[in-house]
């Protein structure tokens, strides 16, 4: 569902590190409403507020907050996609719903096709550097 602006939907990003969150908000603003925090109580607060369409979640959050905020993603918008940043490709977020994960370092663009986006082969869609930890 696109919103009045004409973007996809809503999106949170629940990232504990400030450059990381403003670098991750800015790049998918291109396709979506962002939604930026650190905090998952602030998280919790924006599924309340927005039919939130998808949601990127750091592994670096408090224990127990990353399910929750999916847990709360899922009983208001059971279709929404959740994709979980991860340090190690051996993490593992345990949940019932179905979600994705990416490894840091990541490519900004490979984070917006795990969440729907159509990604055009264009230099200015990669991170300074390439790759984000």
């Amino acid at each position: 569902m696109r919103t009045p602006n004409g973007l996809i939907g809503h999106l949170l990003v629940v990232e504990p590190e400030a450059l990381l969150r403003w670098s991750l908000a800015t790049y998918l603003s291109k396709w979506f409403d962002v939604h930026p925090t650190d905090s998952p109580e602030a998280a919790l607060r924006i599924l309340d507020d927005y039919r939130v369409d998808g949601a990127v979640i750091s592994d670096q959050l408090a224990p127990g907050s990353a399910p929750a905020i999916a847990a709360r993603l899922g009983l208001r918008n059971p279709s929404a996609t959740i994709v979980y940043t991860v340090t190690s490709a051996e993490t593992s977020v345990a949940e019932d719903r179905v979600s994705l994960q990416i490894e840091k370092p990541f490519q900004l663009a490979d984070l917006a096709a795990l969440l729907g986006v159509e990604v055009r082969d264009d230099p200015g869609d990669s991170a300074p550097g390439g790759d984000f930890e």
